[in-house]
């Protein structure tokens, strides 16, 4: 059993919530007398920490353990150490960091007043196969507040004072005399231990710059080509006590070159002067350095108190880190636009997968709700990302409050349940199971969510109006249009609490449940919506894309074809330019889709001009952005469900609803005017399907697999399981 006889420990100091260097240094030698079959660490370091069993690395993986609310779920992770254990005397050491656990900084989202802060501190067993302890967390560890890291937040940046550094204080033979006992942990967090079995945070990819540019005195720009998250390798002498300090940056000044730092500085945020920077201090002997326990969203470092003849790639590189997920599709076309706006929707779905989908990996690093709920389909359409979720989803169960009232950001220290919620981000506790269902088959979530999910639509139930409107929460949020004319919440609560009934109803039927109940009250719902929002002519009473677009995705409709043509209509009126923010685009595509309009999909998705995609390839783009006017953030991933559609609609490959984990695919690609061809494949939980199409001799040639276990059919003939199949299609 985990952790066994251990107990939390910190340092014996006592806590200063505006202290922002926190780093112990924690140490213990133990003796085992014979090394077992199999050895398991268990740990969990909060807010971060990095471990060592004599002299060597545990893991590959970074910041762990991972965030969550703290009193409600500590995670931990737990690793097979039985390749470095030795027979006799062993040492174990720790190097623990802020984190989440202990934010000092001042910010809009009030994580340094979170209820759970405390110096950071240990939880740790190792256990052999026969249940024996050969080391836990207990009051005879040791531990030192004299590293050499000197200043370290995550959401700022790092310090690190190389003359402070011992290379060897990981080592049996490290000489920690001087060094004092823990304090056996007198205010322990209060959350249940979970294990984390999602895919660890790792190093990904190392980038040299594509250019270093000097803009002043000992001051360089190293320009990466990509946005990125992850931080700087710094490879350095120096002198000793020099400083260099490491600014991270999305983009430049056009006039100058130089960084921009104001969208990062803005007080709104954040209280500090400078945010995103690193400070290393050298010791006069070469070093290789990387922080512990922050990362930055960046594509741009400038380098402060460096020579000209140490402005070299070498002296510094960017480290991409995210969650080591796999990717599941890939697409590509005749229309480079397309091809390309795939590649940055999967760098910012990558950027933003830190043991939760985060918002942006700069300024923020929040798991906020309702870009998740627009962008969870694509998720697990393009990478394999079910038990990331599934973790993150835990955390959202943990976040719900005594009225079924769930907060805009997950996790949170309180923030978010009086802005910035409402069904378009709670609505992602239904999302979630839902979606994991279609993609895997897997309906564990759904049936083990029924009991929230009853009581968040309860407390919907609760706060409507006379009318049965809800009005609370977002609304089309970062739509491309002035403020007064956004589709507003009453409309789309209205939808979304119908989409939600829908997935608890289905809920209740895969756990057996009478639903009878739920079915009326589902049928009700749908026949007020169609009773309010339609005209006697069957057109939306709210004449804008998101509530047409809404109305036809989720079926609230006698007949199409008005909503169709009314929706033709506003596209055609905006020059076939999207009229959406995130709630809308989520639904757009695919409304299109169902009235046989995807050509206007397509248009809208190959636009240029404001509001477009184009826009902000042309102003540089290397990721998605989070406003159309491509202000603030560069690196946002919640309009990214264009990706889903360009598999489910240009490749033609889509779970079904009555199939669930790609039992059956009817595999239908369209076959859009503009392209000569089309190709790619998603790695479903029963094997790869794969599509190319191209224009050739008059018609088209069509070439598919399905692999073994898929009943697939390429335009309603069944494949063969597990073989290519080749046919041509005409043009009319």
């Amino acid at each position: 059993m985990a952790f066994k006889n251990a107990v939390f420990i910190k340092p014996d100091v006592k806590f200063d919530p505006k202290c922002t260097a926190y780093a112990p240094m924690l140490r213990r030698r133990f003796f085992v007398d014979r090394i077992p079959k199999r050895a398991v660490l268990s740990v969990a370091g909060l807010g971060y920490g990095c471990y060592y069993l004599n002299g060597q690395a545990v893991s590959e993986d970074k910041f762990i353990a991972p965030f969550g609310d703290y009193r409600r779920t500590v995670w931990y992770t737990s690793y097979d150490v039985t390749h470095l254990l030795s027979e006799g005397e062993n040492i174990f050491a720790a190097i623990l960091g802020n984190g989440w656990y202990n934010e000092a900084i001042g910010s809009a989202w009030d994580f340094d007043r979170a209820a759970w802060r405390d110096l950071p501190k240990l939880l740790l067993s190792i256990e052999g196969e026969d249940g024996e302890i050969l080391l836990a967390s207990d009051g005879e560890w040791l531990c030192s507040m004299d590293g050499p890291v000197t200043f370290n937040q995550l959401r700022e940046g790092e310090h690190f004072d190389a003359r402070r550094y011992r290379a060897d204080w990981t080592a049996l033979s490290f000489d920690d005399r001087d060094w004092k006992r823990v304090r056996e942990d007198d205010t322990p967090p209060t959350g249940t231990l979970r294990a984390c079995t999602c895919e660890p945070i790792r190093e990904i990819r190392e980038l040299s710059a594509a250019t270093i540019r000097k803009i002043g005195a000992r001051r360089f720009i190293y320009d990466f080509g990509e946005n990125i998250a992850g931080y700087a390798r710094l490879c350095i002498a120096g002198e000793s006590g020099q400083r260099v300090i490491l600014r991270f940056a999305e983009q430049v000044h056009a006039e100058d070159g130089t960084p921009r730092y104001n969208d990062m500085d803005n007080a709104h945020y954040y209280t500090n002067e400078e945010f995103a920077r690193d400070v290393f201090i050298c010791s006069g002997k070469p070093f290789e350095w990387k922080p512990l326990f922050t990362y930055h969203g960046f594509r741009y470092i400038e380098v402060r108190g460096i020579e000209d003849a140490d402005a070299t790639k070498r002296l510094l590189t960017a480290i991409e880190v995210h969650q080591d997920v796999k990717a599941r599709s890939g697409f590509s076309c005749s229309n480079a636009l397309l091809t390309r706006l795939f590649s940055l929707g999967q760098r910012s779905t990558l950027s933003n997968m830190f043991y939760m989908p985060t918002d942006c990996p700069t300024r923020e690093k929040l798991g906020w709700m309702n870009d998740a709920q627009s962008s969870a389909d694509q998720f697990l359409t393009d990478f394999e990302t079910e038990r990331v979720l599934e973790k993150w989803w835990q955390d959202i169960l943990d976040a719900m409050d005594g009225r079924g009232m769930l907060p805009g950001i997950v996790p949170t220290a309180g923030w978010g349940y009086h802005w910035g919620n409402g069904p378009v981000s709670e609505g992602t506790l239904f999302e979630i199971p839902y979606r994991i269902y279609l993609h895997t088959g897997d309906d564990t979530l759904l049936k083990r969510g029924l009991p929230y999910f009853k009581r968040n639509l309860a407390y919907y139930d609760s706060v409507k109006n006379a009318d049965g409107d809800i009005l609370y929460g977002l609304d089309d949020w970062a739509a491309p249009c002035a403020e007064g004319e956004k589709v507003g919440c009453a409309f789309i609560n209205r939808v979304l609490y119908i989409k939600c009934l829908g997935i608890t109803l289905l809920a209740a039927q895969r756990a057996g449940e009478d639903a009878a109940a739920l079915s009326a009250a589902y049928e009700k719902e749908v026949a007020l919506a169609k009773a309010r929002y339609l005209t006697a002519d069957g057109r939306c009473t709210v004449d804008k894309q998101t509530a047409v677009a809404m109305m036809i995705y989720f079926g609230l409709y006698d007949d199409i074809a008005p909503l169709g043509a009314q929706l033709a209509r506003l596209v055609e009126e905006k020059d076939f330019h999207h009229d959406c923010g995130m709630v809308g685009l989520r639904y757009l595509y695919l409304a299109l889709n169902r009235a046989g309009l995807q050509e206007y999909a397509y248009k809208i998705l190959c636009a240029k001009g404001f509001p477009s995609y184009s826009d902000w390839v042309e102003d540089g783009a290397t990721a998605l952005y989070e406003y159309w006017d491509s202000t603030t953030s560069k690196n946002h991933h919640m309009y990214s469900d264009f990706m889903s559609w360009l598999v489910k609609t240009v490749l033609g490959i889509a779970p079904h609803p009555h199939a669930p984990g790609f039992e059956a695919v009817a595999i239908t690609p369209f076959f859009f005017k503009d392209l000569t061809f089309a190709e790619g494949h998603c790695d479903t939980v029963r094997g790869r399907i794969s599509v190319r199409w191209e224009r050739k001799d008059g018609g088209i040639l069509v070439t598919a697999y399905a692999a073994e276990g898929i009943d697939a059919s390429l335009f309603g003939e069944k494949m063969p399981a597990g073989q290519t199949v080749e046919k041509f299609y005409p043009e009319k």
